[in-house]
């Protein structure tokens, strides 16, 4: 009975893998798919300017049943006899609060969307206790106003209330019961908004995995292939100028566009398809590695090869790559072995089921040696 068990609980098994499998060959399939593939400018970069706008503030959250700071907590006990002053109720000496325990001190913070936002929109709050606070269960947040995270005090616009921030928290089941979130909690008191316009032209930023000077270059010409309009005829020394380039890349991660003056009036029709020209000329991917500290997760991506070399992993042996080394190529009839795809080299010490951190270090000893020819890149 058992042996017939397992045996099912196998085939079970080989039947999701194989599910999962096809699943796969589907994706790749459907990306794969005619007109699927482009690469548009919004792809690759951004509007400078376009980002999120954290917001902060300092609040109390009430109503815990005994898992707040306590009398003995002298920050919070100073802010709740504040409180009870500004609302004309007065605490003559802080010995009044000392059994207070359903009061805790927060940190409020929210974020701006990278647009902008107007008066009267809501945003979601994220709170965290600052304090001896046990848990946040069941607290409600009091009004808290919200300011620029950056604040200065010599400079007026990071004074001003962006934001007040209310409601009761609600706290994950398993994370920690110290942090929690209040959903449209925060109801903003004034307009948000980015001017990505300066000077009558937008400045496009490359994102971190796609900036290089042929990307920057790719990406201008697309704009300016399918934007760039006649203009009226003028001279320019002995030439006559029919057309004139409104992309210019000007470094490796921005490119700058100029935006007609018939459009200016309201360019984002126009922003619009600038963001959306088609990439049509791809520079080469640059061959890269990048590892994941935490979990060992290996991504390639370019063509990423490996010298002639040998290399030795712990429970595979002496592993030679693409035949004989280059350094002893130079021996008489012998010649220099072919490089090779580090994926083949993945694709059998997976097979030999060489554990990940065996993995990463034999990419770093490939990296340092000299032989793997790919640039390598660490995230957290």
């Amino acid at each position: 009975m058992r042996s017939e068990m397992t045996q099912t609980t196998s085939n079970a098994r080989d039947r999701r893998r194989r599910c999962t499998l096809a699943a796969l060959a589907g994706l790749v399939l459907a990306s794969a798919a005619p007109g699927l593939g482009q690469v548009r400018v919004q792809d690759v970069a951004r509007l400078q300017g376009q980002r999120t706008n954290p917001l902060m503030g300092y609040g109390l959250v009430v109503g815990l049943e005994g898992t707040g700071d306590g009398g003995k907590n002298v920050v919070t006990m100073r802010a709740l006899m504040q409180m009870h002053q500004r609302f004309a109720q007065p605490v003559v000496a802080p010995e009044e609060l000392k059994n207070n325990k359903s009061v805790a001190l927060v940190a409020v913070t929210a974020e701006v969307p990278e647009f902008g936002a107007r008066e009267g929109q809501t945003l979601d709050v994220r709170i965290a206790a600052l304090g001896e606070a046990r848990s946040l269960k069941g607290g409600t947040l009091l009004v808290t106003p919200l300011q620029y995270a950056l604040f200065d005090p010599d400079r007026l616009e990071t004074q001003q209330i962006i934001a007040l921030a209310s409601g009761r928290v609600e706290t994950s089941e398993d994370g920690a019961a110290t942090s929690g979130v209040i959903r449209s909690g925060a109801v903003l008191e004034q307009d948000f908004f980015y001017n990505f316009i300066d000077n009558g032209q937008v400045t496009l930023v490359l994102d971190d995995a796609h900036a290089g000077y042929p990307m920057a270059h790719a990406v201008a010409r697309a704009i300016n292939t399918e934007l760039a309009r006649p203009s009226e005829e003028r001279r320019a020394g002995r030439q006559i100028v029919v057309r004139e380039d409104i992309a210019t890349a000007i470094g490796p991660r921005n490119v700058v566009v100029r935006i007609p003056a018939y459009e200016l009036a309201g360019p984002a029709n126009y922003i619009r398809s600038v963001l959306r020209a088609v990439i049509f000329e791809l520079p080469e991917q640059q061959a890269r590695v990048t590892i994941n500290k935490a979990s060992r997760q290996v991504v390639l991506s370019g063509n990423v090869t490996i010298a002639p070399t040998i290399l030795y992993v712990p429970g595979m042996g002496s592993v030679s790559l693409g035949g004989k080394p280059a350094e002893s190529a130079n021996e008489p009839g012998q010649a220099a072995g072919a490089p090779v795809q580090l994926d083949e080299l993945l694709r059998l010490m997976t097979q030999a089921a060489v554990p990940p951190a065996q993995v990463v270090r034999a990419i770093e000893d490939l990296h340092r040696s000299g032989a793997l020819r790919a640039q390598l890149v660490y995230r957290d």
